[in-house]
């Protein structure tokens, strides 16, 4: 449409080619589930260091004075941000609803899901769930009062009176043949 010749209503067509004044700072009219916001990723760590230290507190593995070891402190921030994302998801889902009105699956559901598989693999890795804990070899009852180092010692011993039986078996077997060639 060409511009017109009347100059108020020419003020008007072009007062519409201007840019929109910026919108507030903060503002979420935009935002529709988060999933990728940046929100997300900034200005978490006091709630991301919160579900650290819950995490943290459920991990099966210890050190020797009780705490988290510090090769799993990665796997705890890891499975944190992932229930933080989960948790973001989620409620925006349960407020939103996970179909559209046409039947169809929400993005938003998708990456739902994708984030609780996150989330399993990531507490699996942390030997918080029963499969991963029978993987590792953990019995939740016991390992409040298991000690590896005296379990290796034990281990040991048993390699030692194993190779102390085989040595006196061997010796037994040499004593056996000396006597077979003395008597014939």
């Amino acid at each position: 449409m060409p511009l017109s010749r009347d100059e108020d209503a020419r003020a008007r067509q072009l007062a519409n080619l201007r840019p929109a004044p910026p919108a507030p700072a903060g503002h979420r009219r935009s935002l529709i589930h988060g999933g990728h916001s940046e929100l997300l990723l900034r200005d978490v760590e006091r709630e991301v260091r919160e579900l650290m230290d819950a995490l943290g507190e459920g991990v099966p593995v210890r050190d020797r004075d009780g705490g988290v070891p510090p090769a799993d402190v990665p796997a705890i921030e890891r499975a944190a941000r992932s229930l933080k994302r989960y948790r973001h998801l989620a409620g925006w889902l349960d407020l939103h609803g996970r179909i559209t009105e046409k039947g169809e699956v929400k993005p938003a559901a998708e990456l739902e899901l994708k984030a609780e598989r996150e989330l399993a693999s990531a507490l699996d890795a942390l030997g918080c769930s029963p499969r991963s804990r029978a993987r590792l070899g953990l019995d939740v009852a016991r390992a409040g009062r298991f000690d590896l180092a005296q379990h290796w010692a034990e281990q040991d011993d048993r390699v030692v009176d194993a190779d102390a039986h085989e040595q006196d078996r061997d010796v037994d077997a040499d004593a056996h043949e000396l006597r077979d060639d003395t008597d014939g």
